[in-house]
């Protein structure tokens, strides 16, 4: 297996552990909660961002009516 498989292996493991333990979700809305969720930690792990202040950001942004802080970094940030 290539290396980049693994990896994408390995970043999706934590995910699928616990969409089995939790049984998932009732609805498809929860499903979609969800995977959003587990992919910001997923990318936040790997940029070494704290998921806990995104989330913050995010939720700030969206009480003031501001966009979303990105995820994916820019050009200049990496």
């Amino acid at each position: 297996m290539q290396s980049h498989q693994q990896h994408a292996e390995r970043a999706l493991r934590g995910a699928v552990i616990y969409r089995k333990l939790s049984l998932g979700s009732q609805s498809e809305h929860g499903e979609q909660r969800i995977a959003r969720l587990l992919s910001a930690h997923t990318t936040c792990r790997l940029q070494r961002r704290s998921l806990h202040a995104y989330l913050i950001d995010v939720l700030n942004a969206r009480t003031t009516g501001q966009p979303a802080p990105l995820l994916a970094l820019t050009p200049r940030e990496n």
